[in-house]
């Protein structure tokens, strides 16, 4: 039994799909339980700050896993699953501005020491990386979306026969000529 067939919605028969999947586990189960284990690993740490952190990206996973889930369900070049795509960048850069503590400058004490990152660079690339993603989508809507596709009929010399047509649908066609 696959892992498809044991998570359905037996209303709709729908499948919850690999992004949802992908994103359940990384937007929501692995920093949850990376902090949560922080938390109690590290208890001399500000727990104030680290549950702030985990209360902002705990529903922006969420939303992400939404997004993620309707995004699967339109094809490419379609103009719901490009502002799906974009909206998805822009959380990604909320959840990852939620994740690194929501400021630009993160203070800390542990024991004696106290230290300061500042996030700066990081914030930098991570805008870098989101303008590259939504380059790609928009180049991937203007691709898939100006295109219209015609069907059009086999002529007879381009019809595949009978013994050629192998089961896995693949059709082998020979002209000959």
């Amino acid at each position: 039994m696959s892992l498809h067939s044991r998570i359905s919605t037996s209303t709709t028969g729908r499948r919850i799909s690999n992004k949802a999947i992908f994103a359940l586990v990384f937007y929501l189960i692995l920093p949850t339980f990376a902090i949560l284990m922080i938390i109690f690993t590290y208890p001399e740490l500000d727990r104030d700050r680290l549950f702030g952190i985990l209360s902002r990206i705990i529903p922006i996973s969420f939303v992400l896993i939404v997004i993620s889930q309707f995004q699967v369900r339109y094809e490419k070049g379609s103009r719901g699953r490009f502002v799906l795509n974009e909206l998805y960048v822009v959380t990604v850069v909320f959840w990852l501005f939620a994740l690194l503590g929501g400021q630009p400058v993160i203070h800390q004490t542990w024991e004696e020491y106290q230290f300061s990152l500042y996030i700066w660079n990081y914030l930098a690339l991570i805008f870098f990386v989101t303008g590259m993603n939504i380059l790609y989508y928009v180049l991937e809507y203007r691709a898939y979306g100006n295109k219209e596709v015609v069907v059009e009929p086999l002529s007879e010399e381009e019809k595949p026969m009978d013994d050629e047509v192998k089961p896995k649908g693949v059709i082998i066609t020979t002209v000959q000529g």
